[in-house]
């Protein structure tokens, strides 16, 4: 629904022969006096806060800073967060700064300010969203639809989560591990499927991915499922480095035992998921590659894709794996082709195969957005007829 729903907009995106705003711009820049000027851009700013900032017509974004300062520049995912390659036009005589910039109708996109050095969040723009160095301001193109799911909601049954601190024989090393258990979890005899999950505790915290859970469970789009949240201690190592191996087997052999344990957990493959973004993405490739009989399924959004990887899926014999990839086309410019090689590569060996491509960056307001799309993918809630 909400595809066909995009879809729909822009089939009928209006189209505008000279747009409100550089209206706007001209008539300032031929105002007579100073005093014109500023009642110019005091009418335009009651008028953009009414209708949102940044100021979107069309597939126009116009940013505009209205204050101190001698150079401002856009920085975000549409230029790979370049301080220096989009700077803001001064109208004369003011105080008053704008950018225009053209994105897809359903592009979202997180920025800052700089001003004169100084990283700012957009002062006209409520809409922020958090990342992994603090928050963001957001752009959301007009046919850009928010994820209801992440929200938390009072009218709907909560999955509880617990966190225990796991101590790695493998790694030598401790971590906060958070488990989430389905709502009612403690009433039934059922034994549930599992996730994996990388960057676990921002998985949470950025994503609000126990929302999400909470939200499909309850408006049965999944089946209910237990969810392992696990951070990493030395990231780069662990996910992509040297210390794959050992993480590998603090995985299998040390988390997998340890929840099947303690949880009613189902002990096939098939019922078993890992997941993550990034580095987190490129761990989870590994793990599935190299454990199918433990994991059948793996999601990897904006993935690295270390060379052994791709050429580990592209000679070997297929896998009994679903596999779901998205990237943004606003992503790291260095992961976009990674992840486009292995989609061609999974597609010709006849993949169970979800692939996507957003008008988005490398963040978490684009990740958290798309966690129902993979939990579905892998645990839809078929009704029974």
């Amino acid at each position: 629904m909400k595809k066909l729903f995009i879809l729909f907009c822009i089939l009928v995106q209006p189209t505008f022969s000279q747009s409100n705003f550089q209206q706007f711009i001209n008539s300032v820049n031929s105002a007579s006096n100073d005093s014109t000027k500023n009642n110019l851009i005091d009418s335009f700013i009651v008028h953009a806060r009414a209708v949102g900032i940044p100021y979107i017509e069309g597939n126009s974004a116009n940013f505009v800073y209205r204050g101190i300062g001698t150079n401002v520049y856009l920085a975000g995912d549409m230029n790979g967060w370049n301080t220096s390659s989009d700077k803001f036009l001064e109208l004369s005589n003011t105080n008053f700064f704008y950018i225009t910039k053209n994105y897809e109708l359903d592009a979202r996109l997180d920025y800052k300010f700089v001003r004169d050095g100084t990283w700012i969040l957009d002062p006209e723009n409520p809409k922020t969203v958090s990342g992994g160095f603090g928050p963001n301001s957001e752009l959301a193109m007009l046919y850009y639809i928010q994820p209801p799911e992440i929200k938390y909601y009072t009218d709907i049954s909560h999955g509880k989560l617990k966190d225990t601190t796991f101590y790695s024989t493998n790694l030598s090393n401790s971590r906060t591990v958070r488990v989430y258990t389905p709502p009612n979890y403690e009433s039934t005899t059922d034994s549930f499927p599992i996730i994996i999950v990388h960057d676990g505790l921002e998985y949470v915290s950025l994503a609000q991915m126990n929302n999400v859970l909470d939200y499909l469970i309850a408006n049965n789009q999944i089946d209910p499922i237990i969810v392992v949240f696990i951070p990493p201690v030395n990231r780069t190592p662990e996910y992509a480095g040297s210390q794959m191996n050992q993480f590998t087997s603090f995985i299998v052999d040390e988390i997998i035992p340890y929840i099947d344990s303690r949880y009613r957990t189902k002990r096939e493959a098939k019922y078993r998921a890992v997941v993550g973004a990034s580095n987190g993405g490129n761990i989870s490739l590994w793990l599935a590659y190299d454990r199918p009989d433990v994991f059948g399924n793996v999601a990897a959004q904006s993935s690295n894709v270390i060379t052994s990887i791709q050429a580990g899926f592209q000679n070997s014999p297929k896998l009994n794996l679903k596999v779901y990839l998205d990237i943004g086309t606003y992503d790291i410019s260095s992961l976009i082709p990674l992840v486009r090689n292995l989609k061609t590569t999974l597609e010709s060996k006849g993949y169970d195969l979800f692939y996507r491509e957003y008008h988005e960056g490398h963040s978490w307001g684009s990740w958290r957005a798309h966690i129902d799309d993979f939990l579905k993918f892998f645990f839809r809630k078929h009704r029974q007829k």
